[in-house]
């Protein structure tokens, strides 16, 4: 199971839509981890399965947090802002595992992250397609790709470019 995560690109519309468009075919779940800053009934929304609201939103239409059921678990999804993850991520964590999530991801920090917690929760920040506030450069996104024996996680630039150095790999 392949999964991509976006985030934080507040607005850039046509690069999230040329980005989603393409990886589409390829992947069985988009999610969106907020601020967008899209309308609610904007035709992108049509090719993504998850969508929570970002501070930058305007509490306006998505929910506070989303969870999604897949094959290979329960997806928790949440900015984060509300959670404090600009200091820890430790709320974050005790909530998906309180709602029995297998994968916890979230964005608001524009920093990409991701961890294997306790053998058992796949946390991942996909970055920010706007700007970054971390130690990596690059305006970014995340795939996780899901097999028997483990999860990968793999980060992309806005120009689709796979960063190598930033792919991890955990064990299931």
């Amino acid at each position: 199971m392949k999964m991509m995560i976006l985030s934080d690109n507040h607005g850039r519309w046509k690069k999230v839509y040329d980005i989603v468009k393409e990886v589409r075919p390829t992947v069985d779940y988009i999610f969106h981890l907020g601020d967008s800053e899209f309308e609610q009934d904007d035709s992108i929304w049509e090719l993504i399965d998850g969508a929570v609201e970002g501070n930058m939103d305007g509490n306006q239409y998505y929910p506070m947090e989303q969870i999604i059921d897949t094959p290979e678990g329960k997806v928790y999804l949440v900015h984060g802002h509300v959670q404090s993850v600009n200091r820890t991520n430790s709320s974050v964590i005790e909530l998906a595992k309180e709602r029995g999530a297998n994968f916890v991801f979230h964005g608001h920090t524009h920093q990409l992250k991701s961890e294997l917690i306790d053998d058992e929760l796949l946390l991942v920040n996909p970055g920010s397609l706007n700007n970054s506030r971390g130690i990596h450069p690059y305006k970014t996104y995340a795939i996780v790709n899901v097999t028997k024996d483990e999860y990968e996680v793999t980060f992309y630039d806005e120009d689709m470019k796979l960063l190598e150095e930033l792919t991890h790999t955990y064990p299931r």
